[in-house]
């Protein structure tokens, strides 16, 4: 991979401007830009980058590439840029020096790119397969402005405080899955092997067994008879439905559960609010137009209510309206929601207004999930004790009856 860039020379000076962070030149005038040719270069670059969204969607690997590995790359661009280095060493040098050979592939590609004379908003909408999708977007509204390396130092710190957030809910799930996998490897032992060694003692009784013994003697029978294809089953059918997450039949069902499901719901609409409005104020205070940030924004989630409530919100705009009247009468959205971004459009700080209430309703809906994850411990605990007293009675029982009758 090394030699890949020992061979490739650096753009010529006089087609890289240091404004620009080592971005190419080509069609950019040194002085100001209009804030309409800004917006031009964002509502090209969004066609691009909705396109590579949709085409990510479609591919959704098995295993996707790290958020913190995508993190890590771009900061270190970020860190290059702002200290003077152009921008075609800097990609050299972290695709040089990165661990995944799939971002590797993709910094090459854009790295060859850039020194072709694209745009690295143009490169990264074209081969940034790993990168945000609110990047390139985000990119050409900066090349405008000269203010590349800013850019990218913003969308670290966006994504940061997502990998915090996804890191505390995580970390905050991690003693509930602890819970069910000992449950499940207790009640195997018991099913597996503690009920087989009573099977010849119950057929010795001379008497009829209860229902429940015999149900569960006939199931740990039937998984030890045939571990050979139902271990295999069970984990192909875990993989199938893994791989096919991102598909509609999946996602939908799914996603109305944790919508209008009870418990789940009031934690999983405020985050859902939070990320979305986040995304859309990271481009708009980026210099990407409302209309193409919604528009971005629609293609980037997964969720379809979103997904219904933002082309709602495209129709507006496109019609004259204000986009905060879709948002009046959805059930899925708190009520003040429709106000602040009222606000936003009264004053002109549609960005902030986004950022603030965004954020508000990511840690809102992140402390409410941990509070459901902390009252769903002693619930996993409960059923697990009722189902191991089911298992122990259906053993004793029987024993218990053999002996009352020989006293």
């Amino acid at each position: 991979m090394n030699s890949a860039f020992q061979s490739t020379a650096s753009p010529p000076l006089h087609a890289t401007s240091p404004l620009l962070g080592g971005m190419p030149a080509q069609g950019y005038q040194q002085d100001s830009e209009s804030q309409d040719d800004r917006h031009q270069f964002a509502k090209n670059a969004s066609r691009g980058a909705v396109s590579r969204t949709n085409d990510r969607f479609r591919r959704s690997p098995i295993i996707p590439v790290s958020p913190s590995r995508v993190l890590l790359v771009l900061n270190q661009l970020a860190v290059m840029t702002q200290n003077g280095i152009e921008l075609a060493d800097a990609l050299a040098n972290v695709a040089r020096h990165c661990n995944d050979e799939r971002l590797t592939r993709s910094l090459v590609r854009i790295h060859e790119a850039v020194s072709g004379g694209n745009t690295f908003s143009a490169a990264v909408a074209t081969c940034g397969d790993y990168f945000p999708p609110t990047l390139s977007p985000m990119l050409a509204a900066a090349e405008a402005t000269g203010e590349v390396p800013e850019t990218l130092g913003k969308v670290c710190e966006r994504m940061r405080g997502e990998l915090d957030m996804r890191g505390t809910l995580v970390g905050a799930m991690i003693y509930p899955a602890i819970l069910i996998a000992a449950s499940t490897i207790v009640l195997s032992a018991l099913v597996l092997g503690v009920l087989p060694q009573f099977s010849k003692v119950f057929g010795s009784m001379g008497r009829p067994i209860p229902a429940s013994t015999q149900i569960l003697l006939s199931f740990g029978d039937l998984c030890r008879a045939n571990w050979y294809w139902v271990v295999p089953s069970i984990t192909a059918a875990m993989l199938g439905l893994f791989s096919i997450r991102h598909q509609p039949i999946v996602r939908q069902p799914i996603g109305k559960l944790l919508m209008y499901g009870p418990f789940i719901r009031d934690a999983y609409r405020l985050l859902t609010a939070g990320r979305n409005f986040r995304t859309i104020a990271a481009m708009v205070r980026g210099g990407v137009p409302l209309m193409q940030s919604i528009q971005l924004a629609r293609h980037a989630t997964r969720d379809a209510y979103w997904q219904k409530l933002l082309l709602q919100i495209e129709d507006n705009l496109i019609d004259g309206l204000k986009a905060s009247s879709a948002l009046t009468n959805v059930d899925f959205l708190p009520p003040e929601a429709a106000q602040m971004m009222a606000t936003g459009e009264r004053t002109g700080r549609v960005g902030e207004v986004l950022e603030d209430i965004g954020s508000f309703y990511e840690q809102e809906g992140g402390r409410k999930l941990k509070r459901l994850v902390v009252a769903f411990e002693p619930f996993i605990i409960l059923c697990m004790g009722v189902v191991v007293a089911g298992i122990v009675m259906s053993i004793m029982l029987p024993l218990l009856d053999v002996s009352t009758i020989s006293r």
